[in-house]
């Protein structure tokens, strides 16, 4: 009875070693599965294209998203919440007004930005916007691919 014991306590701590080394190894693969939503940052909302087209030309590299019958120009998608945070505060500094909002999306398009993410947190400030247009370019060929 002690030797049955004894296994199984030893094959529960090699079984916990596992789960523990896995959790590390695969933890963002996991987050991207568990939540996959990004947030998008968008400068106004429009009943027409038109209007929309218009307002999108003041923002360079912005896109248009239809979101059921209305148009909204997107100036950034993000996932990461430290990157949300830093956008948020570039923008602000910008003097742009926006709002944001979350969409669900694909795993494969959030480990599309997640290299552009780390770029963001890793950089100064003058390069967010080129990273950012990259960004958003991926957003727009995840769009017209999937919507």
């Amino acid at each position: 009875m002690k030797e049955n014991i004894k296994i199984f306590v030893i094959a529960l701590i090699i079984g916990m070693a596992i789960a523990f080394f896995l959790s590390f190894k695969f933890q963002d693969d996991v987050a991207l599965a568990i939540n996959p939503e990004v947030t998008y940052f968008y400068v106004g909302s429009y009943n027409r294209l038109e209007d929309a087209n218009q307002k999108a030309a003041s923002y360079p590299h912005s896109v248009i998203y239809q979101n059921g019958s209305i148009y909204q120009i997107v100036i950034g998608t993000y996932h990461d919440t430290e990157v949300i945070a830093l956008m948020s505060s570039y923008f602000h500094d910008q003097n742009i007004s926006f709002y944001q909002e979350t969409m669900k999306v694909d795993s494969s398009f959030l480990k599309d930005i997640s290299t552009y993410e780390l770029l963001i947190k890793s950089s100064d400030a003058s390069y967010y916007e080129s990273v950012n247009t990259s960004m958003l370019q991926l957003f727009r060929e995840y769009m017209s691919q999937n919507f």
